[in-house]
């Protein structure tokens, strides 16, 4: 496992992309991409984003439920951690417990983001949030 980018911690925003504040549905690791959970007549709810799910940003702090959850949404160059192989330039969505694996522009409908350096599996690494997704 490598650290691509060791000026920054695991869910660390390098940048000052858009950050917006969700309840947090069940307990979430600072680093992990997070999804919406629908709650009927109030706002979603943010919870790990798995394999297959449509994540919505990447939470920037670990917390337990019913806290506050900032997650980094559009524009947000934040330090994740790869399933896979990530290629730079290449589409990003959610894979396994939160972490991010590589998806296809224009048949993927889970891409959230791309990647800003290239990351073998289990590399640490940034991504751009909603950048050219």
């Amino acid at each position: 496992m490598a650290d691509l980018y060791s000026q920054a911690d695991l869910g660390e925003m390098i940048n000052d992309g858009q950050v917006l504040s969700f309840e947090a549905n069940a307990a979430i690791t600072k680093g992990q991409a997070v999804k919406f959970v629908a709650v009927a007549g109030d706002l979603p709810k943010v919870d790990v984003a798995g394999a297959g799910d449509m994540a919505v940003g990447v939470a920037t702090k670990t917390v337990v439920q019913g806290e506050p959850c900032p997650v980094a949404g559009l524009g947000a160059i934040i330090k994740v951690t790869g399933s896979g192989v990530i290629t730079v330039g290449g589409a990003v969505k959610s894979g396994a417990a939160g972490v991010v694996a590589a998806g296809t522009r224009l048949t993927d409908a889970t891409i959230f983001a791309t990647a800003l350096q290239t990351f073998a599996d289990g590399d640490t690494g940034l991504i751009l949030v909603g950048g050219m997704a």
